[in-house]
């Protein structure tokens, strides 16, 4: 049989190489552009980037955690960019896409992290694709904080399934405070949304800062606000913020802070639900803010055709789901200002993208 081999194109969003073989898609797990590789009978390396460099950390390619620790810091971003405008092809043209912003830090940026469980009392992360837990003894991606309580996660686990009442699964969440203390939660107890990276989380800040100084809204309508992330440092004075949350302890966290503060009204439920009440009471906004999880806003978009904010800025954290929503949202008269993307995820393919929008009516003469 003759061996095959495939020229690497591009990366699809799981971070596998693309390329076509015999005229078929072929993908090559821990590939990178520019790549030739053998597919068959069996994969290897034939031509080699210049971008490859050595993963540190020890788990890399078992771990499901990470997928572009083969690839050097710089190519990573440049990837993640070009997959994000060939996601968006059809809708944004490539000269509305602003240059990305890459993180400023690469590794242990992370200030929360779940680590599971397996069945003899092993502690890490999920395998690829698969409930296979990858045993660790540290995390190249998350904050030292963090690895220092592995130990104390290990013991909880083997004390757990040595009890009367062994559990089907277990999962600790670790996550970060602003006092510098870990809070550890077991077993999905209810907690509310956080940005894992918070230096690239300013960053995100900034770009909506700026955004707000040109747009000049005196209303906004924040949808999907979690306890206050982006509310704020952006509620400036001068602005009438009404923030919407469906999580009742961020609701919670975020009417204490506002007791104190001020600038920002909250209202618990449903993104959507919530939004139409509010314009059936006769609410105006200058602006609608999003922060969506990562299946996109689709129940919300029939709100925005209906009552037609004059601004939307979208704030994602998937490209192929905030490509759908743009799609419904063009066809119902918005056009793309700009697409800013964040690197928030380094090592891997996830990518935060902020969207400006602005409904055909509304939008400034050329």
């Amino acid at each position: 049989m003759k061996p095959k081999t495939v020229l690497i194109e591009g990366l699809d969003d799981g971070g596998r190489g693309v390329g076509l073989v015999d005229g078929e898609k072929a993908m090559v797990p821990f590939s990178i552009p520019g790549e030739t590789w053998q597919v068959s009978p069996q994969a290897a390396l034939l031509e080699s980037s210049s971008d490859r460099v050595t993963p540190p950390c020890p788990y890399f390619g078992r771990c499901g955690g990470c997928q572009l620790q083969h690839i050097s810091e710089g190519r990573q971003l440049a990837e993640k960019q070009r997959w994000l405008a060939a996601t968006l092809a059809r809708i944004v043209p490539p000269e509305k896409i602003r240059p990305p912003i890459p993180s400023p830090k690469h590794w242990h940026y992370r200030r929360r992290i779940q680590l599971h469980v397996g069945p003899k009392g092993e502690v890490g992360f999920y395998a690829h694709r698969s409930r296979e837990v990858v045993p660790v003894e540290a995390c190249r991606i998350a904050d030292p904080a963090l690895n220092a309580k592995l130990p104390e996660i290990k013991r909880r686990a083997q004390a757990a399934l040595q009890g009367p009442k062994k559990p089907a699964s277990l999962t600790f969440e670790l996550t970060l405070q602003e006092d510098g203390s870990v809070e550890i939660r077991q077993d999905g107890e209810e907690r509310s949304f956080l940005q894992v990276n918070p230096e690239a989380n300013q960053r995100l800040i900034e770009v909506l800062q700026g955004a707000l100084a040109a747009l000049r809204p005196r209303r906004v309508l924040e949808l999907f606000a979690g306890s206050g992330n982006l509310s704020f440092p952006l509620a400036l004075p001068g602005i009438d913020w009404v923030a919407v949350e469906s999580n009742s302890r961020a609701v919670e966290e975020g009417s204490r802070r506002s007791e104190k503060e001020g600038r920002v009204q909250w209202r618990q439920g449903q993104a959507a639900k919530t939004a139409e009440r509010l314009f059936q009471a006769g609410e105006r906004f200058d602006l609608v803010l999003l922060d969506p999880p990562r299946g996109g806003a689709e129940d919300c978009l029939p709100v925005f055709r209906k009552r037609r904010p004059p601004a939307i800025l979208y704030v994602s954290c998937h490209p192929p789901a905030l490509k759908k929503d743009l799609q419904v949202l063009a066809k119902t008269g918005y056009a793309v200002d700009w697409v800013q993307s964040i690197d928030f995820f380094p090592q891997t393919m996830n990518l935060e993208t902020v969207v400006q929008l602005r409904d055909a009516a509304f939008a400034p003469k050329p």
